[in-house]
């Protein structure tokens, strides 16, 4: 797991200033993390440290996308960690935003929020799915409520 690197104040600390994160390469860097599909192909986090404490992130992703079918209780846990994580990732953006840090730091920083916003997708996807699911549920119980009430209907008419 990548941790929010501690801001680098300078080359009283060893680090030469031209390792540094140029206000030009930050741009580029937040410019990234907003564009539409920057964190294809990015790593989910094999560990990520949520809600003070750490947890193994790729493997829940895993199971809970790979899962045929979501629990009330899975689907409550996908919510919560869509929080934890869009959190995480606007603290580490903030970061990014306002530290002073080193270009590899920076690069690291990077990858751990493309990381995160591509964890977000995934459990997206898989909440898409289950409200589709549910909808189609929904619709398909409308249905033969309405042809239930269309043979009472029948019936009634040929009595009549």
């Amino acid at each position: 797991m990548a941790e929010a690197s501690a801001p680098v104040t300078g080359p009283e600390e060893g680090i030469d200033a031209r390792q540094l994160l140029s206000p030009e390469d930050r741009a580029k860097m937040l410019a990234r993390i907003h564009s539409l599909v920057y964190w294809v192909g990015m790593l989910i986090p094999e560990q990520e440290l949520l809600g003070g404490s750490e947890i193994d992130l790729r493997e829940i992703v895993y199971d809970l996308t790979n899962k045929e079918k979501l629990t009330p209780e899975d689907v409550a846990r996908v919510h919560q960690l869509i929080d934890l994580l869009s959190k995480r990732a606007k603290s580490l953006e903030s970061s990014l935003t306002k530290d002073q840090m080193t270009v590899d730091a920076a690069k690291e920083l990077l990858e751990e929020i493309c990381g995160l916003l591509r964890a977000i997708d995934e459990l997206r996807s898989v909440e898409t799915v289950e409200k589709a699911e549910f909808r189609k549920q929904e619709v398909m119980s409308r249905v033969e409520d309405a042809r239930r009430w269309k043979k009472f209907v029948d019936s009634i008419k040929i009595r009549g």
